[in-house]
């Protein structure tokens, strides 16, 4: 078992504690997102996650996310841009995509370095291709970032290497381990790392173990997983970093991940206005991730799944954990 706590130094100076539980805010199937940050920005102590397109193309809609100091995740914007097809399911709302490339997240990046102070980790653009190209690619995008006195966390997201590969190829990355040392944090998403739930697990473990056994301390960060059950499993198995648009979609109730309107029959009246009951909903969502990190946290101490319990929960996900984990090689 991986799971651990660790300090991450920030580019001012200052000190975040891992596991870290990422909110993530996107337009994509969001068009309400001005609302949602005005919702949710009063009752929200970072850090989270933007994207490089929204950036660019909402910034003036949905402000400079000052609120989400003391670290803001500024992804690449692949998400963002995809065409309508490419994603599944979860939103009826989904927007149009407008144009996006390497350029427009390189100068985005740059404007929005010089425009707001707050400490930044910025995501290496998404790219299908050898990993060493990617990695030699995400170096040279950073390198072009920087100036005198201006610093940022790297993280690098890896892809599978050619379009026809749906997975990671964990062979080349085991191999090529050291050469991920120039990133402060390594990304992978979870539909990437493997083909069901303890092929990813055993693959986020074994990218953890080869980081040990060359001591190295990078931070690794699973885009797509924020919610009550995979993501503590995926901490288990040496995840430091977790992020997703699961606290907008879903509701945390109970120790599990829900249709919000299932959740909010439990919860509210059913004459209560539905935009009342998702900003509700999201601020809830919030306090629950804050709880969670707390009880990841807790369990590193003395690897006591009892943490994880609570007696109004539908189900018992301590015990849940340990049973999941027993399978694991």
């Amino acid at each position: 078992m991986f799971a651990r706590k660790t300090k991450l130094n920030l580019p001012d100076g200052n000190l975040i504690e891992t596991p870290i539980l990422l909110p993530a805010f996107s337009s994509r199937g969001f068009p309400d997102i001005k609302d949602i940050v005005k919702g949710v920005r009063e009752v929200m102590v970072g850090p989270g996650l933007i994207s490089a397109y929204d950036i660019h193309y909402n910034y003036k809609r949905i402000g400079n996310f000052s609120f989400l100091k003391p670290l803001i995740f500024i992804d690449s914007g692949g998400y963002e841009c995809l065409s309508n097809n490419e994603i599944v399911g979860h939103s009826k709302n989904r927007s149009k995509s407008y144009k996006w490339s390497t350029k427009l997240y390189k100068q985005t990046i740059r404007k929005f370095l010089d425009r707001n102070r707050i400490p930044k980790a910025i995501v290496s653009y998404d790219r299908t291709m050898k990993l060493s190209s990617q990695i030699r690619l995400a170096n040279s995008s950073f390198k072009s970032f920087v100036k005198e006195g201006q610093e940022f966390l790297k993280e690098i997201l890896l892809k599978p290497e050619s379009k026809k590969e749906r997975y990671l190829n964990m062979n080349e990355i085991i191999a090529n381990i050291r050469k991920l040392g120039d990133f402060d944090i390594i990304g992978v998403t979870e539909k990437e790392l493997g083909n069901c739930l303890l092929n990813r697990m055993e693959n986020l473990s074994k990218i953890r173990e080869a980081l040990i056994d060359n001591n190295m301390n990078q931070l690794l960060h699973v885009f797509g997983s924020l919610d009550t059950i995979v993501t503590p499993l995926y901490f288990f198995c040496g995840a430091d970093i977790f992020d997703g648009l699961t606290w907008l979609r879903y509701s945390y109730l109970k120790g599990l991940t829900l249709y919000q309107p299932n959740s909010w029959i439990e919860e509210f009246s059913i004459n209560i206005d539905d935009y009342y009951l998702r900003l509700t909903t999201f601020i809830g969502n919030y306090h629950c991730m804050k709880e969670m990190e707390l009880q990841m946290k807790s369990f590193v101490k003395n690897e006591d799944f009892s943490v994880f319990d609570n007696k109004d929960d539908f189900i018992d996900r301590g015990e849940l954990f340990r049973k999941v984990l027993e399978k694991i090689k």
